[in-house]
């Protein structure tokens, strides 16, 4: 670049630095995010184009693995020297998948070379996109590292854990719908090869579904992948059904258009078994103990639910899984060691494991500690989330029943994690299926979070495909619960329509969000009765969904309007067009 034009582009950039209505304190601020958000969009849409992003793209690709992918957790948009020296010496290693690794360094080259078009980075993007190639699977699915460790790790295992097969579904995705940030990233036969990736982690994801003596269940945080059994993780991660892990697999599973009847059959019955499987009327609150330390306890509470991390297996799977298990740890024959009263124990973690497992358990809370400073506890099943007595072990060793406070603080043993899935995503989800399975023959433009696109505009919120809504009083469009947005009362909404577009039928589909009824008031020049079209009010934390549709005579084009009445309504907006 001419010496001239480089003093000109610092120029304008320091303009929108004193400026920063067009860019917010860019310095400050991306020194005070996290990498991951910085990746995934949190900065102005501008600054990715911007000098520092670049220099920041370019510390990205000078620290990439030799074989196409990033390690987790390094925070990548401020190395110290050593830092980035560290990184430096470890390219030739292996390469990560967890924690967002590798995929968020991807959604950040893409956004930089879709603004600045340097080719280094669409060629480094390419380079990590053929490294999730060929990390997958047989079978389908990903594990943590690439290369794979090979010693029968649990890093080698497929892997639900942190989100991991999900985080790489919805990149491979994204890429092979070639919009957005992904915008002639990769060729067409990289594309296909994507569609292809998430179909087949799409069939494990039904493979590793578990078998709870012939009723399907739902899933651990990881199995093997020759018998698509539960398995362990780390030495506090038993194999089990995980409520977390699940919960999460659900929520995405139910965002996948035109899921097959298999996989349908999938998110029934996982979600009838959690909804089977909660602990009624309890929560979990942090406050003081009897102690008086800070501690995280099982507390009751009306009309509350609450699921275990880790569900211990029962019936057939549940011999098979244990079994296969304690024989993993038989044969890795680990020892560990442990001195206490001037008297060392010496465990294997195979004796550790059966005599703490206890199959009368099955379907309760199974938890476990991993801390390097009480090695022999590791893999030793534990029963209690409460304060429960020590007991004497064949060793003679005291040993706890339960997690102690400090673990209890530093693990979710339980969580509500479930709930939302259960109670407002999975009713959403039956409604859409219900609405495409009486709607074959359109084609359906969705208008929900999930297409939202957002907008600079005040009052404006785009959408994926290419249609518009406006208002004239500037409103928002925040996000409400089971992929909705948000609608304020008394206000006009107009839908702009993409040029030949001819909507047939258009369908609201949501909840009130306040315990006032609300109601369509208005649609395309058409006054209603509350009582006409309405929206129950919200009672509590309970809301009902709520489906209305309208059927013009003449099918609509360019655009029309809506209104509620009432109060603001959560709502998914579907077009139909034959």
């Amino acid at each position: 670049m001419p010496e001239g034009q480089n003093i000109m582009k610092k120029a304008i950039l320091s303009l929108f630095l004193v400026v920063g209505s067009c860019f917010p304190t860019m310095a400050e601020s991306v020194s005070s995010l996290d990498w991951h958000d910085v990746c995934t969009g949190h900065m102005p849409s501008e600054w990715y184009g911007s000098d520092e992003a670049q220099q920041i793209a370019d510390i990205v690709l000078s620290v990439q693995k030799d074989n196409g992918g990033w390690m987790k957790n390094d925070q990548l948009h401020q190395l110290t020297d050593s830092q980035r020296a560290r990184l430096l010496q470890e390219r030739t290693e292996h390469s990560c998948l967890d924690n967002s690794a590798t995929t968020q360094e991807m959604r950040y080259l893409a956004r930089v070379y879709q603004l600045t078009h340097v080719e280094a980075y669409r060629e480094s993007f390419t380079r990590a996109l053929h490294l999730i190639f060929a990390a997958e699977k047989g079978c389908g699915g990903w594990s943590q590292y690439w290369p794979l460790t090979g010693k029968g790790s649990y890093q080698d295992y497929i892997t639900f854990n942190d989100d991991l097969i999900t985080n790489v579904m919805r990149l491979l995705q994204e890429v092979s719908a070639n919009e957005g940030i992904f915008y002639n990233m990769v060729s067409e036969a990289d594309r296909q090869h994507c569609r292809e990736s998430v179909q087949r982690a799409i069939d494990v994801i039904i493979r590793c579904q578990i078998d709870d003596n012939g009723t399907p269940a739902a899933w651990c945080a990881q199995h093997d992948t020759i018998t698509f059994l539960p398995a362990e993780g780390r030495p506090h991660e038993l194999p089990s059904v995980s409520g977390s892990e699940s919960a999460s697999l659900l929520s995405y599973l139910m965002t996948l258009d035109h899921p097959s009847p298999a996989l349908q059959h999938t998110i029934h019955t996982a979600v009838a078994w959690l909804d089977a499987h909660r602990v009624v009327g309890k929560d979990v609150v942090e406050m003081p103990n009897a102690q008086g330390k800070k501690d995280r306890l099982i507390v009751d509470k009306k009309g509350s639910s609450m699921w275990p991390r880790f569900i211990q297996l029962g019936g057939e799977t549940g011999r098979r899984t244990y079994a296969a298990f304690f024989k993993r740890l038989q044969e890795r024959d680990k020892e560990r060691s442990y001195t206490a009263d001037g008297r060392t124990y010496t465990y294997t973690e195979y004796e550790v494991a059966t005599r703490s497992y206890d199959s009368a358990r099955a379907y309760q809370p199974i938890y476990a500690i991993y801390d390097k400073a009480y090695p022999h506890l590791f893999y030793r099943f534990l029963y209690h989330y409460e304060d429960a007595d020590s007991i004497t072990d064949w060793q003679g060793c005291r040993v706890p029943t339960s997690l102690c406070t400090y673990r209890r603080m530093k693990y979710r043993y339980m969580g509500d994690w479930p709930q939302q899935v259960i109670e407002s995503e999975y009713p959403a989800w039956v409604q859409r299926m219900a609405s495409a399975q009486a709607n074959e023959g359109y084609t359906c433009y969705e208008l929900s979070k999930e297409t939202s696109m957002g907008s600079e505009n005040p009052g404006q919120c785009a959408f994926s495909n290419n249609v518009i809504i406006v208002n004239p009083k500037k409103k928002g469009y925040s996000k409400g619960e089971s992929n909705t947005l948000k609608f304020s009362s008394n206000v006009l909404y107009t839908v702009q329509l993409p040029a030949g577009m001819h909507v047939d039928r258009v369908q609201f589909y949501g909840y009130d969000n306040f315990p006032t009824a609300a109601y369509i008031s208005h649609f395309n020049g058409q006054d209603l009765q509350p009582t006409d079209y309405p929206f129950p009010a919200k009672e509590g934390e309970n809301v009902q969904f709520t489906s209305h549709t309208f059927t013009p005579a003449h099918p609509i084009q360019g655009s029309f309007s809506f209104s509620l009445g009432g109060k603001q309504c959560c709502l998914i907006i579907t077009l139909y067009e034959k």
